[in-house]
């Protein structure tokens, strides 16, 4: 579970954008990589051409095809710590406020940073917060579920069509115990990033694969709906342009988890 979060200059809040007084701990800054958006300050040595920064890269042309975004120079800043405690001990005393997470995506007004360690799971941890970079370059107001929905799809390794095997067990379970049933007007209505749980992200993501993979008139909706985001900056419910579409749209999206299920059991 990742989380993003916008920042002004206030101490009550989440993210500060004032000057970090001088701590035993500071951002890694020994060696940087510059990779077309992405600017990489690590405090151990990352070779420019790794396997990771390639995906990284691709992955921001992989973004723009699909949601037929356009691409933009504005530099992200990715600040890889080597040691997971130092990493836990610098967001304790930077952003005190916020939750206990491997990496944290960070917006300012005039800055685009993710924070994370050098861990087994960097990669997915990376794919999933440089995606919220990506989109928040280019769009504002991005409502909170489907910017979760977005990356959740694409914190997916490249050429698994982003499809998260973790979340499909997760909400199966509960279809079919009858615990949870998609929703996505209720999504609509999560403002704050601690109100989602683990299961809101999992349908966060649900609905956006069942929109970005399944047919083209859905993914045409999704791309119409994008653009006017980012031409407007407005942020009309997609639930209910959804619904003028396909009113069935819950119990097909059930049916969708369904049948990611059942591939997973064939393979």
């Amino acid at each position: 579970m990742k989380t993003v979060y916008r920042a002004v200059c206030i101490a009550s809040v989440l993210i500060s954008g004032c000057t970090l007084m001088r701590t035993e701990i500071s951002s890694p800054n020994a060696y940087q990589v510059e990779r077309d958006q992405l600017v990489i300050h690590s405090d151990f040595r990352l070779a420019k051409r790794h396997r990771l920064l390639d995906e990284l890269v691709a992955r921001r042309l992989d973004l723009a095809a699909k949601l037929q975004l356009p691409l933009s120079d504005e530099p992200i800043h990715v600040f890889l710590f080597d040691s997971p405690s130092e990493y836990h001990e610098f967001i304790a005393k930077k952003y005190p406020s916020f939750p206990d997470r491997r990496a944290f995506f960070v917006e300012t007004d005039t800055r685009l940073k993710v924070y994370a360690y050098w861990g087994d799971r960097v990669g997915e941890d990376l794919r999933h917060e440089v995606t919220h970079g990506y989109l928040h370059a280019v769009l504002t107001n991005l409502p909170l579920w489907l910017d979760e929905g977005f990356a959740e799809y694409f914190e997916v390794p490249r050429g698994q069509r982003g499809v998260n095997a973790a979340h499909v067990e997760l909400l199966a379970e509960q279809l079919k115990f009858g615990k949870w049933f998609p929703d996505m007007a209720q999504l609509e209505k999560l403002e704050r990033p601690e109100q989602m749980s683990q299961q809101d992200y999992a349908e966060s993501w649900l609905w956006a694969h069942w929109l970005l993979e399944t047919t083209d008139p859905r993914l045409d909706l999704l791309r119409n709906h994008v653009a006017r985001m980012r031409l407007t900056g407005e942020t009309p419910s997609l639930s209910v342009v959804v619904k003028s579409l396909e009113p069935n749209a819950p119990q097909l999206v059930a049916d969708h988890l369904r049948s990611l299920l059942q591939s997973r059991t064939l393979h």
